[in-house]
């Protein structure tokens, strides 16, 4: 039998959306701390609004927003949505209360003289059948390659020419150059803004490993607590020569010493170099 809902019980029943606001601070904390922490001290999210989704209690069941990437045809805006264990069976909900915020957040954002990419992981934040009723279509893929490190790991000869070493980026100098590298060797991926190197280097959990020829960087892989190395790169001068596989071998050997036994890291399906090197 189907009963059908009165106007105001539809009204109860139906999820809110709120901006944030410093009154939702701790509630917000306690959801996810890795949102809390953007908005609080990384400059790049002093422009974006995040939404709160409260379920029919008024218990914060979610928060989402956007995070802005800029590369040379197109801005990219990525969706980011931290739940709780009371958003878990009603995740197309949440999606939908949140999808026109996220539309009209890239409206007022966007670049109007670029085309704008708004982009979710599938795998993280819902199924696919619900994005592209929507409109989405694929854009790019990656793949999670893992590695067990309580194997012997095979050895791996130092690349004659370059000093590889721990890269503490004290001066801001250093920290501009190393993102505007980066992002050279990434355009069009995945962009990291110098706001976004900054915060991440304000916490104990990233370990940088560099090269360097001279004083000039040419390669580099980052290492995280977690167990993940990421965004390996090395520049064109310097491929074909060992250097990326010295980097990742070092970066397995940093996991190691810090009690690790498995590591892991995400690769673009279209770069085909990294694919084949992992």
């Amino acid at each position: 039998m189907i009963e059908k809902t009165s106007f105001r019980e539809e009204i109860r029943m139906a999820l809110q959306v709120r901006p944030y606001c410093a009154e939702l601070e701790d509630t917000v904390k306690n959801l996810s701390h890795k949102a809390w922490i953007l908005f609080k001290y990384n400059k790049d999210f002093d422009h974006q609004r995040m939404s709160c989704v409260f379920n029919e209690d008024g218990n914060l069941i979610c928060v989402g927003y956007l995070r802005h990437g800029i590369a040379d045809a197109h801005d990219v805006f990525e969706i980011e949505m931290p739940t709780n264990e009371l958003a878990s069976n009603r995740m197309n909900e949440v999606r939908k209360a949140l999808y026109p915020t996220f539309i009209n957040t890239c409206q007022k954002l966007r670049n109007p003289n670029k085309k704008t990419k708004l982009v979710a992981w599938k795998d993280f934040y819902g199924d696919r059948e619900f994005y592209e009723e929507i409109g989405f279509i694929p854009y790019q893929t990656y793949v999670i390659a893992k590695r067990s490190i309580e194997k012997i790991i095979p050895g791996v000869i130092t690349p004659v020419g370059v000093n590889v070493k721990f890269h503490s980026m004290e001066s801001k100098e250093e920290r501009i150059k190393y993102t505007e590298l980066e992002n050279q060797v990434y355009q069009g991926v995945v962009y990291r803004s110098l706001n976004m190197l900054e915060w991440m280097m304000g916490g104990p959990e990233l370990h940088t490993i560099s090269a360097f020829e001279g004083e000039e960087l040419v390669g580099s892989v980052m290492c995280w607590q977690t167990g993940a190395v990421e965004r390996l790169f090395v520049i064109p001068r310097w491929r074909n020569k060992g250097l990326g596989k010295f980097l990742i071998t070092k970066g397995f050997e940093y996991h190691i010493k810090n009690g690790r036994n498995e590591i892991y890291t995400m690769v673009n399906e279209q770069d085909k170099e990294a694919m084949l090197l992992l």
